[in-house]
């Protein structure tokens, strides 16, 4: 991303103060290892000083107590949460880079009865089906499609080649990530007596609230009646699959690769780690990290960290495996002491024939 800014501009920006030239101009945002003489990067953990001693930037957003590790030649903007400053520059950047107004790609299929806002932003090859609402400020990306009778709140972005099936809402502020699918049929089947399968069909739909993020290629089955809930502030990686009929409790964060089988309930503030599986009808409570891979086939009532398979509380499994590895260790001192007590018990059982 490429823009034209003054250090004191950024530091307006994001509420820094100036350590060098406040008149320096600065044209991109890179890492540390990567920055150039025109470039703006930031310092915010002591595990990447090795990089800031070395880079090459014109100008390092960092702490206070991190700055003097940087070069000499290095500007510098002070502030107490360095993070948080670079993510305040990069909703600026992004937000100016915005084209304001509607724009509808000629293209693009959409259904006369569907309504849009005047601001909406419709690229190349997108298809809008019959009876949608899209609010203000929307923008869908190239080759997405939004299927009949579906709802999207203001503000909200579809990424290219995204899949939002028919009756279902998707709320203000969300982000569908590219090639997402919301609303697909939920895995549901009777078994026949025969061994064959029998489709359920699902007649629910997936329901999104405000300010969510969906992961590319994400799957979000609708429900088999009723809705599949995502409640306000979910964030979700790429890769991620949640089956019919689950809720996923607010502000919660599922990484890469997790599975969320049919009619579970997550609760609140949840973490949920990569390719960690919860298995179906399980609840998990408020306030509950589970680690990576770890797998879920009961429910948890208790807030705290949980991981390997069974999922156990981490406390506990971590003392059962140094329990484990104490035994491996003194089974070489068992086998010794089994040893020297059979003979023993050998002489005893002869001389009691004897």
């Amino acid at each position: 991303m490429k823009f034209h800014l003054r250090l004191s501009d950024i530091a307006a920006i994001i509420g820094a103060s100036i350590e060098g030239d406040a008149g320096l101009i600065v044209t991109g945002v890179a890492p540390l290892e990567h920055a150039r003489s025109s470039d703006i990067s930031f310092l915010a953990r002591r595990e990447f000083v090795p990089y800031a001693e070395r880079t090459s930037a014109g100008a390092v957003i960092t702490a206070p107590e991190l700055a003097h590790h940087l070069p000499h030649t290095v500007h510098r903007l002070l502030h107490s949460a360095p993070e948080h400053a670079v993510a305040d520059l990069l909703d600026y950047l992004v937000a100016s880079s915005k084209v304001e107004g509607g724009a509808i790609h000629h293209t693009a299929s959409i259904a006369p009865s569907s309504t849009l806002a005047k601001s909406v932003r419709v690229a190349a090859g997108v298809v809008i089906g019959e009876h949608c609402r899209i609010g203000e400020d929307v923008e869908i990306g190239i080759n997405a499609v939004i299927e009949d009778n579906v709802t999207i709140g203001e503000r909200t972005v579809i990424g290219a080649g995204a899949i939002v099936c028919r009756d279902c809402i998707v709320g203000a502020d969300c982000r569908v990530g590219p090639g997402a699918v919301i609303g697909s049929e939920g895995f549901g089947y009777l078994e026949m007596k025969d061994g064959s399968y029998r489709r359920l069909h699902h007649v629910g739909n997936v329901a999104i609230e405000d300010g969510v993020d969906v992961g590319a290629n994400t799957c979000i089955d609708r429900a088999l009646l009723g809705s599949t809930i995502i409640k306000r502030g979910v964030k979700i990686d790429n890769l991620v699959h949640i089956a019919h009929n689950v809720v996923i409790g607010e502000n919660s964060a599922l990484a890469a690769q997790a599975g969320i089988a049919g009619s579970t309930v997550v609760g609140q503030r949840n973490r949920i780690g990569g390719q960690a599986g919860l298995t179906g009808h399980t609840v998990t409570c408020d306030d509950v990290i589970i680690g990576a891979q770890a797998g879920v086939s009961k429910s948890i009532t208790e807030p705290g960290q949980y991981s390997g398979t069974p999922a156990q509380e981490l406390s506990r499994r971590l003392r059962s495996e140094a329990a484990l590895r104490r035994l491996v260790e003194l089974l070489p001192l068992l086998e010794t002491l089994l040893q020297k007590s059979v003979p023993k018990q050998t002489d005893q059982l002869r001389d009691e024939q004897d």
